[in-house]
């Protein structure tokens, strides 16, 4: 047990010095969004390839599944692994009573998803359900047993290490996809993606961290209860908190299923997919990031109000304006990545681009419960949000796939503000901190819509549509920038971004 009390000593310690968590926030966000191009570049590739290999049927049937796989995560590891990355201080004892105790509820999730996949093949009338949530479930399973190996690595902030470790997954997974899909085996090989990709980083994850967990016994097992404590109640809350948001998450995705089929959710999942693309990207790639840096900063109120700043408003510059153009440019959009036989998909993929544009204010709110250990509130918020969430998706469902789009949209808006009020009542971070990172790119982002809507006659005499689709990228970037040094405030927030940058230069020479 000494041998693994010494590996865990070098991943439980955190850097809280000052300087050196500003460099390894910096330098971890960098490397992060640094990723982020390839990402685009594999996903892009993978979609373009499968879209005209798979057809909307296949990936409805997909989609069929993925609410289970959802709620299954929300549940996984009651939270613990966020618990590990929050905690100030974290010993052996208590990162193998977790991983123990996680394991028995990830054992207890995959019989009950291996159980429900006859119920979800006869609730959708569609037999082959039943082994598509079973091939699902090893996937979730895999990725769990490693889940204190990821959160430990998050700790020491080794975010290049797992930012390595994502883009080989999902360039392997996706070879894996569409060879299956050329050799014809339709949904198959949609669901092998995302099997293969929660195998390969389950297997890194745990090769790569070297703590390995110890059964605890007789006093050790009294004193590491007693100790993890806090860290279940914050885990419990979380996991209540994400279970209700997923509800209200995939409550669309269920309606259509079952009431249009298979084919309309194929049309409408991969409309939200790539509405939700240039947010989800960034969201979850600093997410870690962000919590991490958060959490260490949180013992000093003004530090953690300028780690806030630092991280959200990146967040925003880059989210904001790439909805605000898949919104205009839709029809572009689709044609190039997904081909002409997915054009029926636009009205839905604008809706939802909306719905992504103004509710990304909501979901950056998670940061900061859970950089604060305010999950309790956090919870308490999912109650009101998810009802009410739920209340509009099934009202718009009277009008089918596009009216639930519709109330999807109506309801996040509705409800985003509300929201981060409540968040901020018991956060450092002021309303002030909150709206003064986001209105800039948000002003920014509408404006450069505005002036690509009206301009767009303009370009609709270039035949092909990539190099259409290009004109309008280049003319939507060029007036947000524009736009963003234009506002007040725009020139000195740049010259503070490369301020940063150069900081981390000089120190990573030094």
């Amino acid at each position: 047990m000494a041998d693994f009390e010494q590996y865990f000593e070098q991943y439980s310690q955190t850097e809280t010095s000052g300087a050196l968590l500003k460099r390894r926030s910096l330098q971890s966000g960098l490397i992060t969004v640094a990723a982020q191009p390839f990402k685009l570049v594999i996903g892009i590739v993978a979609t373009a390839v499968l879209a005209r290999l798979v057809t909307p049927a296949d990936f409805g049937l997909v989609a069929m599944v993925m609410p289970l796989l959802s709620f299954g995560d929300s549940l996984s590891n009651l939270g613990l692994e966020s618990a590990t990355v929050q905690q100030q201080s974290l010993n052996h004892q208590q990162a193998s009573e977790t991983f123990w105790f996680s394991l028995k509820v990830n054992a207890a999730i995959m019989a009950g998803m291996i159980l429900l996949g006859p119920v979800t093949a006869k609730f959708y009338h569609q037999p082959s359900l039943t082994l598509l949530t079973w091939a699902m479930s090893v996937g979730f399973f895999s990725l769990c047993l490693s889940f204190q190996h990821k959160a430990l690595l998050k700790r020491q902030m080794k975010f290049e290490l797992l930012t390595a470790i994502e883009l080989g997954a999902i360039a392997i997974a996706t070879v894996a996809a569409v060879g299956a899909a050329w050799l014809g085996l339709g949904y198959w090989a949609l669901m092998l993606q995302v099997v293969v990709m929660q195998v390969v980083q389950g297997i890194a994850y745990w090769l790569t961290c070297r703590w390995r967990p110890t059964r605890i016994q007789g006093n050790d097992s009294a004193k590491a209860d007693h100790s993890t404590k806090a860290m279940l109640s914050y885990g419990a809350n979380l996991t209540g908190f994400r279970f209700l948001t997923r509800i209200g998450m995939q409550l669309d995705r269920i309606l259509v299923g079952y009431i249009s089929g298979a084919t309309a959710l194929g049309f409408y999942d991969v409309a939200y997919r790539w509405a939700a693309f240039p947010f989800t990207q960034v969201y979850f790639s600093l997410f870690d990031v962000a919590v991490a840096s958060f959490s260490r900063a949180y013992g000093d109120k003004e530090a953690y109000r300028q780690y806030c700043r630092w991280g959200i408003m990146p967040l925003f510059a880059i989210c904001l304006p790439s909805l605000a153009f898949l919104y205009v440019a839709a029809e572009e959009v689709i044609l190039v990545l997904l081909g002409d036989q997915w054009l029926a998909a636009v009205p839905i993929f604008r809706l939802l681009a909306i719905a992504m544009f103004v509710g990304s204010a909501h979901k950056v709110t998670k940061w900061l419960y859970m950089s604060s250990g305010q999950t309790q509130r956090q919870l308490h918020w999912g109650l009101i949000h998810t009802p009410l969430l739920i209340v509009a998706v099934c009202i718009g469902a009277t009008q089918g796939a596009y009216g639930i789009a519709m109330g999807y949209t109506l309801g996040t808006c509705a409800l985003t503000y509300p929201s981060v009020a409540y968040c901020l009542q018991k956060s450092p971070l002021t309303t002030a901190d909150f709206w003064g990172t986001m209105w800039r790119p948000a002003v920014a982002s509408i404006a450069s819509a505005l002036c690509l809507f009206w301009s767009q006659p303009g370009v609709s005499n270039i035949d092909n549509s990539f190099f259409r689709l290009s004109a309008e990228a280049i003319g939507f970037s060029s007036l947000y920038v524009l736009f963003w040094f234009l506002l007040p405030g725009g020139k000195r927030s740049v010259i503070e971004i490369v301020g940063h940058i150069k900081c981390l230069r000089s120190n990573a020479d030094g």
